[in-house]
């Protein structure tokens, strides 16, 4: 970690600690003032400031304790330094009492937002979940590392989705992009990475996963139409995978972008025949289908999975994210795959200035090699 983040990771406990005292601070500094200035310039009429800002920066109990404490100072002061035939400032007094009384409203209403803000969150890291599945680091003799960017502002899940399972066929797992972006499109991604969980396990061939997940998603948009929503055609491209366990690997291309075989013989990328998207496979006679394309993996090679988030990516001047470029340039067998997509990430934000307008989820899968034998 460089010097500039540790002294950030400092900055950030110390700041905690400042912040709750702000108001007393306030309040000593109102007060010291109003003693060290001429009878005719008088501050205590600003205590009203104490609890309105212990009110943005303290709980319920503080506040109210600040507001109170605000209220005796100023009975306090007011009259003891008042010049000779003052008379006392009720007016004063009132602004003093409506903001120690604002401050106590603001703070309750704040914590109560809070507290359902705080229940929601818990709500969105559920649906997550549900979404994109958490995966130990190895599915089935196969190392996983997925990396995801949401386009919409304070999301983590979107039109992008994956999901890696072990079942009685092998390792299997899709990356897919569903039609639309951001939260408008979750639904959707539910209804893939459900059906693809059972499809996984029940289905011998690959391409048949492919088809019942289509059809999910088909089952989904008809049901959106019951519920009122317009009659959409629902369809996402995608890349479904299959492993042996020997190095055997299978892929159907449904109208995704094309993946990539990192190792160290260098990058190359495989040209999959593409079938239709899920949830169109009825727009074509089901013997037209694309053939499934097989090809072998050693254990120290990587398979590149990415959604067009990434490719599509746009700089300032409209300049595309330059993926095969970067992969041709950054591509090591011997760096991990939580690396490369660190450094892909890094380098993606950076290209579009910080800000996807698009989701973008990464995915790299490699073999993992036998254990060796014993003596």
């Amino acid at each position: 970690m460089s010097e500039a983040a540790l002294v950030e990771v400092e900055r950030g406990p110390a700041l905690r600690r400042v912040i709750p005292l702000l108001p007393a601070l306030l309040y000593i500094t109102i007060v010291a003032v109003d003693f060290g200035t001429p009878d005719e310039f008088r501050t205590d009429t600003m205590l009203c400031l104490v609890p309105m800002t212990a009110s943005a920066l303290i709980p319920v109990r503080p506040t109210v304790v600040y507001a109170i404490l605000a209220t005796v100072t100023f009975l306090i002061l007011d009259p003891w330094l008042a010049p000779m035939g003052y008379e006392h400032d009720w007016a004063g007094f009132v602004v003093v009492v409506l903001g120690g009384a604002i401050a106590v409203t603001t703070v309750w209403l704040r914590t109560r937002l809070q507290d359902r803000v705080s229940r929601l969150g818990n709500v969105v890291e559920h649906v997550q979940r549900a979404l994109l599945p958490p995966v130990p680091p190895v599915v089935g003799g196969v190392r996983v590392e997925r990396s995801y960017l949401a386009a919409e502002r304070d999301a983590e899940v979107g039109g992008d989705v994956y999901d890696v399972v072990d079942t009685p066929h092998g390792t299997r797992a899709f990356i897919a992009d569903v039609q639309g972006k951001g939260l408008t499109a979750v639904g959707a991604s539910a209804a893939l990475v459900g059906t693809f969980d059972e499809a996984a396990h029940a289905e011998p061939d690959l391409w048949r996963v492919g088809r019942r997940m289509g059809a999910g998603l088909e089952r989904f948009g008809r049901n959106q139409v019951l519920l009122g929503e317009p009659d959409t055609d629902w369809f996402a491209t995608a890349l479904i995978v299959g492993f042996d366990g020997d190095g055997r690997v299978e892929l159907t291309n449904h109208g995704h972008e094309a993946p990539a075989v990192i190792g160290p013989s260098g990058v190359r990328w495989l040209q999959v025949p593409p079938e239709l998207p899920l949830g169109l496979a009825g727009l074509v006679p089901a013997e037209d289908r694309a053939p499934t394309y097989r090809f072998r993996m050693t254990p120290d090679e990587s398979l590149l999975l990415y959604t067009d988030g990434t490719t599509e990516a746009r700089d300032a001047a409209g300049r595309f994210f330059p993926l095969r470029d970067w992969v041709a340039r950054h591509a090591d067998p011997n760096r991990s795959a939580a690396e490369l997509l660190a450094g892909l990430q890094k380098a993606l934000l950076a290209h579009v200035g910080g800000r996807l307008t698009d989701d973008a989820a990464l995915m790299v899968l490699r073999p993992v090699g036998p254990e060796p034998a014993g003596p």
